[in-house]
């Protein structure tokens, strides 16, 4: 997993509609889903569930019917510090921001339900106005790409970890502490 800490930047939280299917979304919701959900384990202190939230993506032309879960849970503390994760099942891009002079790159490594995330971390103290991460392949996708590159994966997900106000370490914790939310 590749991460950019962007420094000069104000990062706002954009408000989306906190709605699943049902209406609001609850951590509860997400065991439900057939899909791999991950939620942390530890975060720090003063972190609350802000939003989860449950949508589908639609089939494409070329696929039978049935929609498709996707989810997102975004944490925040009062001291304007967030956690988020975001699902995706194709159609990704780079989740990179601008690749900056006063930007940096972080690896560590995490091997989180199959999947192997790998990031390398240079600065541990200060807190990063952002910090995002590539998209991470799980487990269903892995094995659902390792059968067909080209199909549209059934329960494969990709996720994305983005958080602001935080220093790496304490991203790197909340990493560390991911596990399926089953």
């Amino acid at each position: 997993m590749r991460l950019f800490l962007l420094l000069p930047y104000h990062f706002s939280w954009a408000a989306t509609d906190a709605q699943s299917a049902r209406g609001p979304g609850t951590l509860d919701d997400l065991k439900n889903l057939e899909i791999s959900c991950f939620v942390p384990a530890w975060l720090p202190k003063g972190f609350k569930v802000k939003r989860v939230r449950v949508s589908y993506d639609e089939p494409g032309p070329d696929e039978g019917g049935g929609r498709y879960h996707l989810y997102n849970i975004e944490y925040a503390s009062d001291r304007n510090q967030t956690f988020s994760i975001d699902s995706a099942r194709e159609g990704i891009g780079d989740r990179n921001l601008l690749d900056t002079d006063d930007s940096e790159d972080a690896e560590f490594h995490r091997l989180l339900d199959g999947c192997s995330l790998s990031s390398h971390r240079k600065e541990r103290k200060a807190a990063k106005t952002e910090i995002k991460s590539n998209w991470t392949s799980d487990a269903n996708m892995i094995r659902e790409k390792a059968k067909d590159p080209l199909v549209h994966p059934n329960l494969g997900r990709y996720h994305g970890f983005s958080a602001s106000g935080i220093t790496v370490a304490e991203f790197e914790k909340i990493i560390q502490s991911l596990k399926p939310v089953r």
